[in-house]
């Protein structure tokens, strides 16, 4: 009686089986995509907004906690404004590279001008967050 063959003969392909799924399923829970290679940083279904988000982020790691507030609590008195909603609409509209760099800037600098409207007093947080943004952040730079 053979019997050591047929449990290899089972065992390995569901081994096998197991090991290529694994990754995947990782990455469907992480909402990654597995169809990207790895180590890539682009993303052609990416979230412009979402983009946005994490330079904003980067930008913030340069302020103390006091003007991250102040900030924060002048944003919110602009963010229903009829061209800001407009510029985020054209950012996320925004098909080409140098169309989505246009409307980021324009995003910015209508930001910049309802902010300046709202709390002339901020243009040293202003500042200091265009700082934050040309140096990377807090990640990396000194302090």
């Amino acid at each position: 009686m053979n019997t050591t063959n047929s449990p290899h003969k089972i065992l390995i392909p569901l081994l096998s089986l197991t090991l290529l799924t694994i990754p995947s399923l990782r990455a469907q829970n992480q909402g990654g995509s597995t169809n990207a290679p790895q180590g890539t940083n682009s993303c052609p279904n990416s979230d412009p907004v979402k983009k946005e988000r994490g330079r904003e982020e980067r930008m913030f790691a340069n302020l103390t906690e006091a003007e991250k507030q102040e900030i924060k609590a002048d944003m919110k008195q602009i963010k229903d404004n009829e061209q800001l909603v407009a510029d985020r609409q054209a950012l996320k509209d925004a098909q080409t590279p140098e169309a989505k760099k246009e409307a980021h800037k324009a995003l910015q600098a209508t930001r910049e001008k309802l902010l300046l409207k709202v709390d002339p007093a901020v243009q040293p947080i202003l500042d200091k967050m265009k700082q934050g943004k040309h140096s990377g952040g807090a990640e990396g730079g000194s302090n």
